[in-house]
């Protein structure tokens, strides 16, 4: 009796070990869960005094079709199969996870086509093309949720670009504006591709076209300063510095209008300003 009394408590001793690690577990993984849904939310917090700022007027040259993600709005060209520009809030807290252990791995994430916005490719038709699937809004950017993550590699954020820039000094720009934000603060960031009138093609029916060039610009709406970027879409060397311009250069290129939601006076001052080295 003794016997199967004392083995009937080893029984219930293992079922509660079992039971407490079970506990424990879902405890982490409901604290997991739970960073990222308090993350997202003070995102869309965020969003909702910013959300007009990364808003773009996109020029009346190209077709657009305007898609909001939980963390990016992309304005997206039918058309070309492209988009015309991608536009996120990049803060502090959001770099923080970023660059910690609980960071969302690329290598756990696939390209995949939103089924929801006509004209967005497969991601196989840049397979043997000559050009990377070049992330607009960067997935080192991205890394502070699931859902954000998952949103950057869909292809509606995919341009073709030259295989050394994505790699080399477009990459350094990227690493740039995201040691800002964990610097400064929230910023602004629109990207996307420039039109110059290029017919290279590639894709299956060869209509996805390739971009002449990138651009960048960002906004600290605290400070009220903006600066913008322009990029050939090939490596050419050099750093940051060499490739900064005005907001309003690379409007006069573009023809997109951005942050017009700031107050005229100050949209006018910050978007006619490039001074690089304030920001660092």
């Amino acid at each position: 009796m003794n016997n199967k009394l004392t083995k009937l408590l080893c029984v219930i001793a293992a079922i509660v070990v079992v039971a407490s690690s079970a506990t424990c577990i879902n405890a982490r993984r409901k604290k997991h869960d739970n960073r990222s849904e308090n993350l997202v939310g003070r995102v869309d917090n965020t969003s909702s005094g910013m959300r007009s700022l990364t808003d773009v007027r996109i020029s009346s040259k190209y077709r657009n079709t305007t898609k909001r993600y939980s963390a990016m709005t992309v304005n997206f060209n039918p058309a070309y199969r492209v988009p015309n520009c991608v536009s996120y809030v990049l803060t502090s807290s959001m770099v923080k996870v970023t660059d910690g252990p609980d960071a969302e791995m690329r290598r756990n994430y696939k390209f995949n086509r939103d089924p929801s916005v006509a004209g967005c490719p497969e991601w196989w038709e840049y397979k043997k093309s000559g050009y990377d699937r070049g992330h607009m809004a960067p997935a080192n950017d991205m890394r502070w949720s699931r859902q954000s993550m998952s949103d950057c590699f869909l292809m509606t954020n995919i341009c073709p670009q030259d295989h050394d820039l994505n790699g080399g000094s477009w990459n350094k720009l990227e690493l740039k504006i995201h040691s800002w934000a964990k610097t400064h603060g929230t910023i602004i960031i629109a990207t996307g591709p420039i039109f110059n009138g290029s017919s290279q093609r590639i894709g299956q029916n060869g209509d996805i076209v390739v971009p002449g060039g990138f651009f960048k610009v960002v906004l600290d709406p605290a400070r009220n300063r903006a600066i913008g970027f322009i990029y050939d879409n090939h490596e050419g060397g050099g750093g940051v510095k060499r490739h900064a311009c005005t907001v309003d250069d690379v409007e006069r290129i573009t023809g997109h209008d951005f942050f017009s939601a700031l107050p005229d006076g100050v949209e006018r001052a910050v978007e006619s300003t490039c001074n690089f080295d304030q920001w660092n």
